[in-house]
């Protein structure tokens, strides 16, 4: 009998002394965040820090800690203890698994740590496969590396009915843009609805409009968005695409006079592409209105600074034969060309598709192999942080010396070519080499390989590229590098597909990584 009281008070003891070791806790942490608050941030960690010194598993500590840094402002911290937290993999309902995973994702995200975060939304959307936040995120990360069908495979659990940010609306237009996939003019509608001041989501949904064929409300959108936009490259391509409406409604008068708005905010800028390309549509317009003394002025300064721009080439010669009655206006020139088709095909060629993701903005200052982290299909395939591998285009960049060039023999090997020589290169980014067609021993080829990053082919460097070829009497050239182009080297490469081929992109990387895999 005596021994079962000792038990029992034994238990009793026991009991106390944990609910007192509890409360004791309880009262440390409370007592730690007071001082927090205060600003005392040593003395509420010193707190903690004896805890976590007894029990380095403490998750509450762990959190605790966290909040203390978060409060101080020092994140760096903060992410360090949620990840203990994570590690230990102890949750509850304050300390949820997707609030911390959420906060240190946060946390890289604003660093612009996207690989990190990037894996840390992952494993949110492990617990919570539709978390809002952790969509958006990554979504919108994705948009940021061009990878737009990772990009839906995230943003289109987000209900449409739900959305009213801007943002988020035009972003799933874009995709919708992109990838041909439902109609990106209703989210456009919607987020200029949401914000008429903004002059992306208007200029968005000014496009769409277009597309759809509703040129007058088209119109009436662009101008409402020229009177509150402060960009002067902004309304350079307003007043560019307002021409290009103009053309398709057939109004030339007005069409003439954005042209020539253009030209003027090309020249005030001292934008020499620019005002090359209105000079070629002012000249292009007033010609097929048979205005030729208006168009002479311009076409010369076109042509003077695009001596091999068939194009312009062409207008010169119809303006001519127009000039000199050889020719009636309107009627088709024995080298089958025509103002009016060439007009027809201006809006296609200024405005694609892909414009969407220009005009919107959301391409990433910073690119990050997103690819390393999730797959096509948004599943997560690293399991440690750590391990997130780089790109192949990003190893392409960070090679040097030999083995830089050594990758580059391998890629003109996987292209059918073998490489003769190398070509000095005066700019100093990359390496050129000859090559002979394997197949055809008849064909030969310059490689001209550039490491660019976040950079734009000019027509400019193009012409330059084949004026080489020509003067090395080769058969064409292959670019090899990472870069969008502006709308005259679009142009150009259209105008020249048999001679000029550039990698870049997706292909480059999958071109890439068949090389690496070759090297070994």
């Amino acid at each position: 009998m005596i021994f079962v009281i000792l038990v029992a008070a034994g238990i009793i003891l026991i009991v106390a002394a944990g609910s007192f070791l509890i409360q004791s806790k309880k009262d440390s942490f409370e007592k730690a965040l007071a001082l927090a608050a205060m600003g005392n941030y040593v003395d509420s960690r010193i707190l903690i820090r004896d805890i976590l010194d007894s029990n380095p598993s403490n998750t509450r500590a762990h959190f605790i800690m966290a909040k203390i840094y978060a409060m101080e402002g020092d994140y760096n911290n903060e992410a360090k203890h949620l990840d203990k937290i994570k590690k230990i993999g102890t949750f509850d309902k304050e300390i949820s698994e997707i609030a911390v995973s959420n906060r240190l994702a946060d946390i890289y995200y604003q660093q612009d740590l996207y690989e990190e975060a990037v894996f840390h939304y992952s494993d949110t959307l492990s617990v919570d496969p539709d978390n809002i936040e952790a969509c958006i995120r990554i979504g919108f990360m994705a948009i940021g590396q061009k990878e737009f069908g990772i990009a839906d495979k995230f943003l289109s659990r987000i209900p449409d009915e739900k959305i009213k940010m801007p943002a988020l609306l035009i972003g799933k237009g874009v995709v919708a843009g992109i990838l041909r996939k439902g109609d990106p003019k209703t989210y456009f509608q919607k987020a200029f609805e949401e914000d008429p001041t903004s002059s992306v989501s208007g200029f968005l949904y000014a496009v769409s409009l277009s597309r759809a064929n509703e040129h007058d409300e088209a119109i009436r959108v662009a101008n409402s968005v020229v009177d509150v936009v402060t960009d002067e490259y902004v309304r350079y391509t307003l007043f560019q695409f307002i021409m290009l409406e103009f053309i398709l409604k057939a109004n030339w008068n007005e069409a003439l006079k954005h042209a020539r708005l253009c030209m003027e905010i090309a020249r005030n800028n001292g934008w020499k592409q620019e005002m090359i390309d209105s000079d070629f549509h002012f000249s292009l317009i007033a010609v097929h209105m048979g205005r030729l003394e208006d168009a002479s002025e311009y076409l010369i300064e076109a042509e003077s600074e695009r001596v091999d721009d068939d194009r312009i080439i062409e207008l010169a010669n119809y303006k001519y034969q127009v000039e000199t009655k050889r020719l009636e206006l309107g009627k088709v020139a024995k080298s089958g060309f025509l103002p009016e088709q060439e007009l027809g095909k201006l809006f296609t060629e200024l405005f694609p598709v892909e414009r969407y993701y220009e005009i919107s903005g959301l391409k990433s200052s910073k690119s990050f192999h997103i690819k390393g982290i999730i797959d096509e299909e948004g599943n997560k395939i690293v399991i440690d942080v750590n391990k997130i591998g780089i790109s192949a285009m990003d190893h392409y960049r960070s090679l040097k010396g030999v083995d830089f060039k050594n990758l580059c023999v391998k890629v003109v090997i996987a292209l059918n070519y073998t490489v003769s020589r190398e070509i000095p290169n005066k700019e100093g980014d990359g390496v050129n080499f000859q090559g002979l067609n394997k197949t055809d021993k008849e064909t030969r080829a310059l490689f001209k390989f550039r490491k660019w990053k976040d950079a734009k082919i000019s027509d400019i460097f193009l012409r330059d590229t084949l004026g080489q070829v020509k003067d090395m009497a080769l058969d064409k050239a292959f670019i090899i590098g990472d870069a969008d182009f502006t709308e005259g080297a679009r142009r150009f490469l259209a105008d020249n597909p048999s001679r000029l081929s550039v990698l870049y992109g997706r292909d480059l990387e999958e071109l890439l990584k068949k090389a690496l895999k070759s090297q070994g």
